[in-house]
């Protein structure tokens, strides 16, 4: 059931969501987006349906022509011999009984589209609780009229009456049987749809409606030029309704939809002149035509299902293993194979077969126009959009659009291929696109066995007691002591400094939570993303992009490495118990990821992240969500769409609003891996060591985005308080504000233990985010992307009694190791370099801080374990970084 589902309902569940999503983002209304669905399914099906009532109408021909000597038939022969002349009469005349189903077809049709409906609609979660015209709750029955305390359901029993509306004006002079067909179809739907949520009976309510009207559209003289007219009047409104909207993307998608209609019978005279000539030998040729669709559509389900996905897990086989309840990651691709196969298997051969020879002709061509395309934008056009997240989230913001020197090559190549084979076609050699394509098919097998092996053996590499079990208990991971100075260092990854005023203006409560603490606002990082920006906060300057690419005789993940070891080598080389906590990209994630430790038995490096999620959940009466695997599920079939479509597409396959669909709410499963550890930081503390300690964690909650109940900011199953903050619709700004609060209750956990005053405390963030409007950088040359090098910065000393307050020093998060190591450990040298670890003055700051803008080339060439990172855009910023006049190119 699970593959039948897979092949033929999900590929209608998929495009169902994709129109709803984009209706809605048009008309910002749950109630226009389940009418335009409904609206949209039923243009699709009409080519269908004018199949069906072609069908239908044969049948009907047929069984008026036969009828009269079937009926002597059976009056004049009983039993068995009836049976066998009423055989002998249908072969005579090429006629089986099973043709009778012909009749049906049209109610056949709408079942699939129905279980997809209902799938799709029965659970979606943005009607909840959303009225509609007459409707209160589109999520609800709608319980329209109450008698005597007894609620009816008003809209199903309007969507049966209109249904026997369009059945009568539809089988007006037809046969009793197919008016009773109709008829007790309507019954069926009303006895299915009268309690389910009044969004789903509205969809179908309005399939009705559509139906009608279609129906009527039958009945009147050239309806298919009535219906073209009136096709073309609605889409150039909604053209110029879309023109109104800020949203361009949709504009852009409108006024090519309606340039589509307006030359569409342009279109099709060109077609048929084709099928008169150039295609006239494939018109006839019904094997060598079959053959070519079958062998395109091999090539697209392997392409889009496995080929392109498996470039993305063989890049890293590791982050798709042991994803909630999947260990290998070829469980993945083969999901996406078998939705493959019901976009470009199941459904492309049932259309194929329901229409004439001409029509098959026509999609022959198309699939091989088709499938050599999509090959020539996946392998010669791929593009570079950065870093993609596991779960095929694009996390760079890349533009879509392509260049017009991109534009230009890509149609050209796709023109030049046309062009090939429509001569192939048209000549005798029209037999060689059959063993050029069975070619195409073969190497993709051959890359597809490849990747297979390489994911396989990758996988069997991994080393599985490096992922740390889930525990059923706490043990502290944080030993303090009370008589030595302790000395932590907080990365909360990707923290926004920007948001902090208004997080205390919010939550008073944590000025005295943060007593002793500064503010550094005027914070600078070196980079956007975490495997850049990281390296100076555990290492210092000499792990800056721009330095750490000056040492060409080792590896970057060797200078990673060396970074996130040395603070804690320094301290523990001078007395102290050291715990490394969930460092980022140890040995870039490349197995065995701790193992840079090894020489050193006196560091403790602990992985926290995760290992603690099943109790939280347990202890907070909450289901886990495999958010992360559903999202791969989901999207791994698009990114192969998305890669082998023309690059002036793709932005329309990566639409945001469903590409990403509910991700920010719903991804509780990986807040959850962090937001536990900061839940559990008291538990995960004790004050028992002799022996001075120092710890480096990080913590990527900050990093997710997702909405949490205020005013405590916790996890819930549905936010109903967002706070009243001017970011309060800001999912980032509550993850951040959350972190900060569980770190307080930290705080005072401290100070009641007495560890506060002689620990110091540096919580710090390797990099910040473009996540609203500044109100504090000068000018816009740069745009938004100044505020991912504006980290959060806030530092607390020993014995500090002083309120929380802010300085506006210059200061970079390449200051830590410095801070850290101040007045405990004279003249800490670098164990690697030898150089001295010292607080730079503001002269040496200012020409230190060369910063990395990369757009996440140098961020993979990185990743791929290079010796350098191949960026040419770096930036030097100087004393007062929201200053434009700061800011300057570094010159090559």
């Amino acid at each position: 059931m699970n593959i039948l589902y897979t092949l033929i309902i999900y590929p209608l569940v998929q495009i169902i969501e994709i129109i709803y999503v984009l209706v809605n983002v048009i008309f910002r209304n749950p109630g226009v987006a389940v009418i335009g669905v409904s609206a949209a399914v039923t243009l699709l099906c009409l080519p269908l349906y004018i199949v069906a009532e072609k069908w239908q109408q044969v049948e009907r021909d047929t069984q008026r022509k036969l009828k009269p000597y079937t009926d002597r038939i059976k009056t004049t022969f009983k039993g068995d011999e009836q049976y066998m002349v009423l055989s002998t009469y249908y072969r005579q005349n090429h006629y089986h009984p099973l043709m009778a189903l012909r009749s049906s077809f049209g109610l056949l049709i709408q079942i699939p589209f129905f279980i997809a409906a209902y799938s799709f609609l029965s659970k979606n979660e943005s009607l909840q609780g959303v009225s509609f015209l007459f409707i209160r709750d589109m999520g609800m029955p709608d319980k329209l009229i109450s008698i005597g305390g007894f609620a009816v359901n008003v809209l199903p029993i309007l969507m049966t009456l209109i249904n026997c509306i369009a059945g009568a004006v539809y089988t007006k002079g037809f046969p009793v049987k197919e008016k009773v067909q109709i008829y007790g179809m309507a019954a069926i739907f009303l006895i299915l749809l009268y309690n389910s949520p009044a969004g789903l009976v509205l969809y179908w309510t309005m399939n009705n409606i559509f139906s009608l009207i279609k129906n009527i559209f039958y009945k009147l003289k050239n309806p298919l030029k009535v219906f073209y007219i009136f096709i073309s009047i609605v889409s150039i409104l909604c053209c110029f309704y879309t023109l109104t909207l800020k949203n361009k993307k949709i504009a852009v998608v409108m006024i090519g939809l309606t340039f589509v209609i307006l030359v569409l019978p342009f279109i099709i005279a060109g077609i048929r002149r084709l099928l008169n000539g150039i295609l006239s030998g494939l018109v006839s040729d019904s094997k060598n035509r079959f053959a070519l669709f079958l062998m395109s559509f091999l090539i697209i389900w392997l392409l889009t299902g496995f080929v392109i996905p498996s470039f993305l897990v063989v890049s890293s086989p590791v982050e798709y293993s042991y994803i909630d309840s999947y260990t290998t990651p070829m469980y993945f691709l083969g999901n996406s194979l078998q939705q493959a196969a019901g976009f470009f298997l199941f459904w492309p051969l049932c259309i194929y077969f329901l229409f004439p020879k001409k029509i098959k002709t026509i999609f022959s061509i198309s699939s091989v126009l088709f499938a050599t395309g999509a090959l020539i934008n996946s392998f010669l056009f791929s593009g570079d959009y950065g870093t993609i997240l596991p779960q095929l989230v694009f996390t760079e913001h890349p533009v879509f659009i392509p260049t017009i020197m991109q534009f230009l090559g890509n149609t050209a190549a796709l023109l030049i291929s046309a062009v090939l084979i429509f001569f192939l076609v048209k000549f005798p050699q029209q037999k060689v696109l059959k063993p050029v394509l069975l070619m195409l098919f073969s190497s993709l097998v051959i890359i597809s066995i490849v990747h297979t092996v390489q994911i396989q053996k990758a996988f069997n590499n991994i080393d599985i007691a490096s992922k740390e079990p889930q525990k059923d208990e706490i043990e502290p991971i944080f030993h303090f002591s009370k008589d030595n100075p302790n000395v932590v260092v907080f990365m909360l990854d990707r923290a926004i400094s920007l948001f902090l005023p208004a997080i205390f203006e919010e939550s008073p409560d944590l000025t005295a939570a943060y007593s002793g603490f500064v503010y550094y606002p005027n914070t600078i990082s070196f980079s956007r993303w975490t495997i850049q920006g990281a390296p100076p906060l555990y290492g210092g300057y000499e792990y800056t992009p721009f330095e750490m690419n000056k040492r060409r005789d080792i590896t970057m993940a060797e200078k990673h490495n060396e970074s996130l070891m040395l603070q804690s080598i320094i301290f523990s080389e001078n007395g102290y118990n050291a715990a490394v906590i969930d460092p980022p990209y140890p040995n870039y994630d490349i197995p065995p990821v701790f193992g840079m430790f090894d020489p050193y038995p006196e560091i403790t490096p602990i992985t926290a992240k995760g290992v603690y999620s099943d109790l939280w959940f347990h202890e907070n009466n909450m289901d886990p969500i495999p958010i992360k695997s559903t999202l791969i599920k989901r999207n791994f079939i698009f990114f192969g769409i998305f890669k082998s479509v023309p690059m002036l597409f793709r932005v329309l396959v990566q639409y945001a609003d469903w590409w990403n669909v509910n991700i920010d709410i719903e991804d509780k499963m990986d807040l959850i891996n962090y937001y536990s550890v900061l839940d559990y930081l008291p538990e995960l503390t004790s004050v028992d060591n002799e022996k001075p300690f120092f710890a480096i964690i990080d913590n990527e909650m900050t990093h997710e985005s997702n909405f949490l109940q205020a005013p405590d900011y916790v996890p819930v199953d549905t936010v109903t308080d967002f706070g009243t903050s001017e970011y309060a619709h800001n999912s980032t700004y509550h993850t951040n504000i959350a972190a900060l609060k569980r770190v307080a209750e930290w705080l005072d956990y401290l100070k009641l233990e007495g560890v506060y005053d002689n620990t110091r405390i540096i919580i710090v963030a390797d990099h910040g985010a473009a996540t609203l409007e500044s109100k504090i950088f000068e000018g816009n040359n740069l745009g938004k992307r100044k505020e991912y090098f504006n980290p959060l910065l806030l530092v607390k000393d020993f014995n500090s009694q002083e309120s929380f307050r802010t300085d506006y020093a210059y200061m970079t998060n390449a200051d830590v190791p410095a801070l850290a190591m101040e007045g405990l450990i004279d003249n800490p040298i670098n164990p690697f370099t030898k150089k001295e670890i010292r607080t730079l003055t503001i002269d040496e700051k200012n020409a230190a801080s060369i910063i990395s803008f990369s757009n996440g080339k140098g961020v993979r060439e990185t990743l791929n374990n290079g010796f350098k990172i191949t960026d040419n855009e770096w930036y030097t910023v100087k004393n007062n970084i929201f200053k434009e006049s700061n800011w300057s190119k570094l010159k090559k």
